[in-house]
């Protein structure tokens, strides 16, 4: 607060303290909490089969990297299944000790398993179904490449199939709990699980091979517990006074892959040395490096060509986007809540909300692309949220809305990701021929006149040929018959005879 002077007008005095007191006001505006957290549950695969199906057991790594990946605050539990079910993480608070006991646990996925008893994997993962929290988002990540398999009778298998999409799915989806369904091999059962991510508005993936996990497994992370990122432009990346914290991870095809990073002040950083607020995950697939308390400016990734990278943040300045539905009917229009908050507070300054500008970028299927300029079309909004009205999409698929922050000296962008469901065409019956250019008439209309003209000469020909051949045949037999008739006697019919006879 200012300093008063005792010799100031009353006015004046007055007028500082009510300034004084609206400025922190007029600054940031206190609003509720940050919106529900992300509760994050793993079902994962152990049956014999993922001797074949992962045969160098990348699901560790993939869990690996998705426990160094969630946010502190979320919550999450891991279950492993075959025959029976249990439980290697427990569901709590992501925090230091949860991290440190989760990564014990990874070294418990094994191939031990006899069957695929999915239904009791769900079961144990919605333990708390009847009591679920407010304040939590929770979703369920299913990976198999199996079907349900819970009896050595196929007629039983499919009893526990059908009940839990006409029963358990249905219950999930009302609930507002998507199960996100990861299908690895061609084994897997992929109209099953297309069922079951429908059925409770989850997402299906279906992974070609085992190398393949650890993307889908962050694709998935990144549609449960979405955090915003500083774009990557040509391996190198900003960091702005207000970052915490910051978290580069490099997807590879060469395992012997060689990455560095590079500070501002040209300090270099090798995942095989030990720094002070530096830690480095690599595995044979991806490396993941977190620099806590980062120095300012352009930061540098050395990597291969067709590496990808993506640099996640921890800031006081927060990009908050509310989550859309993972699904949706085509030609629905639905609406997204973007907002910023300063140290968990939404901004409604004017004067400092006009210094960003947001939109929009979303992709999708047969290179759809769309930008919607949301601060150049709205108005800046009171309560400091922008409810920004997303298009119907008419064509099913995967599409990505990535919404994008930019300052003077800021960067921000946050992906989301929406399953577009589009029903089948139904067959169309056209009673008009389509329309062909006269050219391209021409040729066909002489060869089909050439060849109707051959065969009518043909026609006539053998026409004419068995006709010939019926008079000839005709004319041999009236020739036979009239020579028998000359040389046959009729008896009682001579004239000679009939004429000595006359009276």
């Amino acid at each position: 607060m200012p300093k008063l002077s005792t010799k100031a007008p009353v006015w004046l005095t007055v007028a500082l303290l009510l300034l004084a007191t609206l400025l922190p006001a007029a600054r940031l505006h206190a609003q509720a909490p940050l919106g529900p957290q992300p509760d994050l549950r793993l079902l994962i695969d152990i049956s014999g089969s993922m001797k074949e199906s992962d045969p160098d057991n990348l699901r560790g790594p993939a869990l690996e990297l998705i426990v160094r990946l969630l946010p502190e605050g979320a919550r999450a539990g891991v279950w492993i299944f075959g025959e029976s079910v249990e439980q290697i993480v427990p569901h709590a608070t992501v925090n230091a000790a949860w991290r440190e006991q989760a990564l014990e646990a990874v070294a418990r996925i094994d191939n031990s398993g006899q069957r695929t008893n999915i239904p009791s994997a769900l079961a144990a993962a919605t333990y708390d179904l009847g009591s679920l929290s407010s304040a939590y988002r929770t979703s369920i990540v299913l990976l198999t490449d199996g079907k349900v398999d819970v009896s050595p009778s196929p007629m039983a298998n499919a009893a526990a199939a059908r009940d839990l999409l006409a029963d358990t799915a249905p219950d999930l989806g009302a609930t507002g709990i998507p199960v996100h369904t990861i299908a690895l091999s061609d084994e897997a059962d992929w109209t099953f699980l297309r069922a079951l991510a429908d059925t409770t508005a989850g997402i299906a993936e279906k992974a070609e091979t085992a190398a393949e996990l650890t993307g889908i497994f962050v694709q998935s992370l990144e549609m449960v517990a979405p955090s915003a990122r500083v774009p990557v432009v040509g391996n190198i990346f900003l960091i702005d006074d207000s970052v915490d914290e910051f978290t580069a991870l490099v997807f590879y095809d060469q395992p012997t892959t060689d990455v560095t990073l590079t500070s501002p002040g040209e300090e270099e950083y090798h995942p095989d040395e030990k720094r002070d607020g530096v830690e480095w995950f690599r595995s044979g697939q991806f490396a993941l490096v977190t620099v806590t308390a980062p120095e300012r400016g352009a930061w540098t990734l050395a990597v291969p060509d067709g590496a990808r990278s993506r640099v996640s943040v921890i800031s006081d300045l927060q990009l908050e986007v509310d989550p859309l539905p993972n699904s949706l009917p085509a030609d629905r229009v639905t609406e997204l809540g973007i907002r910023l908050r300063d140290s968990g507070e939404v901004i409604t300054s004017q004067d400092l909300m006009q210094l960003f500008a947001i939109s929009v970028l979303i992709t999708g299927p047969d290179d759809f692309r769309e930008t919607i300029d949301v601060t150049g079309t709205y108005p800046l909004p009171a309560t400091g949220e922008y409810r920004v009205s997303i298009p119907a999409f008419e064509r099913g698929g995967r599409y990505q809305l990535l919404v994008e922050l930019k300052g003077e000296t800021l960067e921000r962008e946050l992906p989301l990701y929406v399953e577009v469901i589009a029903p089948e065409a139904a067959p169309t019956i056209s009673t008009r021929p389509p329309d062909v250019p006269e050219e391209d008439l021409k040729g066909p209309a002489l060869s089909l006149a050439a060849i109707v003209l051959a065969a009518i000469a043909i026609g006539a020909f053998v026409y004419w040929r068995r006709r010939r051949r019926k008079l000839e045949i005709w004319q041999r037999r009236f020739n036979q018959d009239g020579d028998a008739a000359a040389d046959a006697e009729v008896r009682g019919m001579r004239a000679d005879a009939d004429a000595d006879k006359a009276p």
